[in-house]
């Protein structure tokens, strides 16, 4: 194990992190590569309802949502997290300019990505608390 992955792993095991992604095979890889860095997988959730409810419910460290769902747009979820001070990153087929200004803070990886970019930015995200958030 290399030095990287042994810094993240510090910083996520036993953190609950919720997962908003509407791509099957993509939430069940992110659950997977999660859960090897020892986190609790909270969903994966395919709808933004599902997704509100649990971040409305649910303790929470952290989040990995997509933008868009099959119910729409992760927005009100991310609002929710935010009202809360909890952290997440996007995950989105879309360019960030296509974003909502009030998520400029958040950051933002476009698919296809590396999961070890996505590991990464989740463990950036837990130990920072978006210092930076307005």
């Amino acid at each position: 194990m290399d030095v990287q992955t042994m810094a993240i792993e510090s910083v996520l095991r036993g953190k609950k992190i919720l997962l908003l992604e509407d791509d099957v095979l993509q939430a069940q890889s992110l659950a997977f590569e999660l859960e090897e860095y020892g986190v609790e997988v909270i969903g994966p959730f395919h709808v933004s309802e599902d997704g509100l409810r649990s971040a409305g419910r649910d303790a929470v460290d952290a989040a990995i949502l997509d933008v868009h769902l099959f119910d729409g747009n992760c927005f009100s979820v991310a609002d929710a997290l935010m009202r809360r001070r909890i952290p997440f990153i996007f995950l989105s087929g879309h360019e960030r300019r296509a974003m909502p200004d009030r998520y400029r803070h958040v950051p933002h990886y476009l698919k296809p990505f590396a999961g070890d970019d996505v590991t990464a930015a989740l463990s950036l995200a837990v130990t920072d608390r978006y210092r930076h958030r307005p």
